[in-house]
C-alpha cells in the first residue's frame, strides 16, 4: 500500500455514478443497431462507440481501484471488496443464459445440454469467454449468435484488479512516475504493434489481441497514475484539460495514438471530479453495471421475437425500460447483499 497517500482526498461528490451510467447506455445503444440489424437504429453507430466507452469505463476503473487498494487493510481485504463487487451479477447473467434460454432452441434436452453447453457454462465462469461465447441453437436467426458480448471486457477488468498488488510493489520500489511510465509505455509498445501486424495482414486475430490487457493497460494505468497525483492534478486542472484537448484534436501519428489514453484519461476524470456536481445518480444502487452485463442478451431476446417490427423506437422505450429494470433488480436483489456496508454503493442510496 502507498499509506497516507493525498491523491485519496477527492470530492465526495462527484459526477463518477452518472459517468458509469451513460457509458453504459452509450455501449447498449450502440450495440442496437449491430444485434437488431433495424436499420432505423444504424445512425446511432455513427454517435455513439462502445470502443471509446470501454476505453473510458477502463480509465474510471483505474483511478477507483488504485484507491480502493490504497485504501483496503491487506491484499486480501482488497481483492475480497472486488470479488463481492463483481461476481455474484456476473455469475448470474451467464446462469441466466445457460439455464433460461434453452427452451427458445426448440432442441430435445439431451441436446441442448451438451459438451457445447457445459463449454459456454465453465469457460464463461471463469472469464474466458472467447473460448465459447455462443449456445447450441440459440439465436441462429439473428444477426449474431453471441449470447453476451460485452463479457469480454470484465476477463480484462479482473486482470486488472489481479495486477494492482504487482504495480503498488514496483511503485514502492522505485520512483512512482518512472514506474508508471514505463509500464505506460510498454502498454503503448505492444497496442502498437499488434495494431501494425493487423494493418499489415488484416488478421483479425491481431486485432483481438490488441485488445487484451497489455494493450487496455495504458487506460487503466492512466486513471490510476492521476488516482495517485490527485492533488497535483486538481491545482493544475485547467493546464491538463487544455493538454488534453490539444492531445485530442492534433491527430500526428505514432503520438496520437501513444498519448490518446493519457489525454482521455485527463477529460474523463475531469467530468467526474471537476464539473460542478450532477446530483446523485447512485441514489437507487449503481444500475450501470447491470446495464452493462445484462443489456446483450435482454437484446437478443427482443431481436428474437421480432419486437422491433413495426413500431423500432416505441419498443426501444420498453427495451430501456426492461434493462433498467433488470439492473435495479440485480444491484437490490444479488449485488448488495454481497457488498459491505462501507461501500460507496450502499452510501450512496442513503444520501438521498
Amino acid at each position: 500500500m502507498l499509506q497516507n497517500n493525498p491523491a485519496v482526498d477527492i470530492p465526495h461528490k462527484n459526477n463518477f455514478d452518472l459517468l458509469r451510467l451513460l457509458l453504459a447506455l452509450n455501449v447498449f445503444l450502440c450495440h442496437l443497431g449491430e444485434v437488431s440489424w433495424v436499420k432505423t437504429f444504424f445512425p446511432l453507430n455513427r454517435i455513439f462507440n462502445s470502443t471509446l466507452a470501454v476505453d473510458c469505463f477502463f480509465v474510471v476503473s483505474g483511478f477507483l481501484i488504485f484507491r480502493s487498494f490504497d485504501r483496503s487493510s491487506s491484499t486480501l481485504s482488497y481483492l475480497d471488496k472486488r470479488v463481492r463487487r463483481i461476481y455474484p451479477a456476473y455469475v448470474t447473467a451467464v446462469l441466466m443464459g445457460a439455464f433460461l434460454l434453452p427452451w427458445l432452441t426448440g432442441l430435445a434436452t439431451d441436446l441442448y445440454f451438451s459438451h457445447d453447453w457445459l463449454r459456454y457454462l465453465f469457460s464463461n465462469l471463469i472469464f474466458l469467454n472467447f473460448l465459447q461465447p455462443t449456445l447450441p441453437e440459440m439465436f441462429v436467426a439473428n444477426n449474431m449468435q453471441v449470447i453476451n458480448a460485452p463479457l469480454w471486457t470484465i476477463k480484462v477488468e479482473v486482470m486488472f484488479y489481479l495486477s494492482v498488488p504487482l504495480i503498488f510493489l514496483l511503485l514502492k520500489r522505485g520512483k512512482k512516475w518512472l514506474s508508471l511510465f514505463l509500464l505506460y509505455s510498454a502498454s503503448i509498445a505492444y497496442s502498437l504493434y499488434f495494431l501494425h501486424l493487423y494493418q499489415g495482414s488484416g488478421q483479425e486475430i491481431y486485432l483481438s489481441l490488441e485488445k487484451q490487457l497489455p494493450g487496455q493497460l495504458a487506460f487503466f494505468l492512466g486513471g490510476g497514475a492521476i488516482s495517485l497525483y490527485y492533488a497535483f492534478f486538481s491545482r493544475h486542472a485547467w493546464k491538463f484539460i487544455l493538454l488534453a484537448l490539444l492531445i485530442l484534436t492534433v491527430r500526428v501519428e505514432p503520438v496520437f495514438s501513444a498519448l490518446f489514453p493519457l489525454g482521455l484519461s485527463i477529460l474523463v476524470l475531469s467530468f467526474a471530479l471537476l464539473l460542478p456536481y450532477l446530483g446523485n445518480w447512485g441514489k437507487f444502487g449503481d444500475l450501470s453495471y447491470g446495464v452493462y452485463i445484462y443489456h446483450f442478451p435482454i437484446l437478443q431476446l427482443f431481436t428474437h421475437f421480432k419486437l422491433f417490427d413495426g413500431h423500432p423506437w416505441s419498443t426501444l422505450i420498453v427495451l430501456l425500460f426492461t434493462i433498467l429494470f433488470t439492473a435495479f433488480c440485480s444491484y437490490h436483489l444479488i449485488e448488495r447483499p454481497f457488498l459491505h456496508k462501507s461501500s460507496h454503493y450502499r452510501q450512496a442510496a442513503e444520501d438521498q
